[in-house]
């Protein structure tokens, strides 16, 4: 047995403790939001005051938090992780951050004799994309830091997902993942703008899927994600519009850092900030389907270009 703290319990970080606490028993929890904490002291979880206190009790401590500052914070703030951590113990970090933070966070770990590894996760199985695959815990991690610490920690993440990818120095998963949500993001919007010219034309998003799954188009984000959350009507998160677009911020910054073009990010950039500025930030990114069929003036909703 192996005492694990978690820290984050948002939308996802909730389902994590569900997942943790099945496994593992009790867990120590801990969210600056406090009030997050009920639900997993229901199921049994200790919730303690602070990032520091969590990790006095803690060998393997996961962040599930939504962005390069609250990373740092949970870390190094006044009352972080690195100020009650133990030597060897494990942080996995399942955040999506930025590269630069990541080899930080690492180096910051380090110097106190703790293990960092940047690990955030998608979806690599059938059903297993945002929500849905964190509840079926069939996740994919993308893994890098030290490969002893990846060792180590592997229960704690064979709790959560089904797909282990351990990638080398630290900022490689950071790296991997940022990548693999460019290409997801814009094939939201690819499907947004397709599906909005189908119905301008007469042609329903259903009628385009299914014709998709015998042609090119076909894609695991089409099928396991944009056509589910269509077909039942669901745009809650699953995974937000806001966290789409800091995604491919991020990844705007980390390419003009290597001096690289990255013009198709670029414009995701701008599309999912004007859903954004729309007020869809909090909506799942699929909304961007109805959101286009809006702009485009072919109706408002995906479900209602099939009449």
């Amino acid at each position: 047995m192996v005492n694990i703290g978690l820290i984050g319990l948002g939308v996802i970080g909730q389902i994590y403790a569900v997942n943790l606490i099945r496994a593992f028993g009790p867990i120590h929890v801990y969210d600056s939001e406090y009030r997050r904490t009920e639900t997993a002291a229901n199921l049994g979880a200790v919730v303690s005051g602070s990032g520091t206190e969590l990790a006095t009790s803690s060998e393997v401590i996961i962040l599930a938090l939504p962005n390069p500052e609250a990373v740092q914070s949970a870390l190094c703030g006044e009352k972080g992780v690195l100020a009650g951590a133990k030597p060897e113990t494990v942080i996995l970090d399942l955040s999506t951050i930025d590269p630069k933070t990541a080899v930080e966070m690492y180096g910051r770990a380090k110097a106190v004799e703790v293990d960092y590894l940047d690990s955030p996760i998608s979806g690599g199985q059938p059903g297993g994309a945002g929500t849905d695959g964190a509840r079926a815990a069939n996740v994919t991690f993308m893994v890098s830091g030290d490969k002893a610490a990846f060792e180590k920690a592997r229960p704690v993440m064979e709790a959560l997902g089904e797909k282990f990818f351990f990638l080398g120095e630290a900022g490689t998963g950071t790296k991997v993942k940022l990548l693999s949500n460019f290409v997801s993001g814009m094939v939201n919007l690819i499907s947004a703008e397709a599906f909005a010219l189908g119905a301008a034309a007469g042609i329903d998003a259903k009628t385009l899927m299914n014709v998709f799954d015998e042609t090119d188009a076909d894609c695991y984000f089409m099928q396991n994600y944009v056509r589910p959350r269509i077909e039942r009507d669901d745009f809650e998160p699953g995974f937000s519009v806001d966290l789409q677009y800091k995604d491919l911020r991020l990844m705007s910054e980390w390419a003009r850092e290597e001096g690289v073009p990255a013009p198709i990010n670029d414009l995701g950039v701008q599309l999912y900030q004007m859903a954004r500025a729309a007020g869809l930030g909090g909506k799942d990114l699929v909304e961007s389907v109805n959101y286009w069929a809006r702009v485009s003036g072919v109706g408002g909703e995906s479900r209602g270009a099939e009449g």
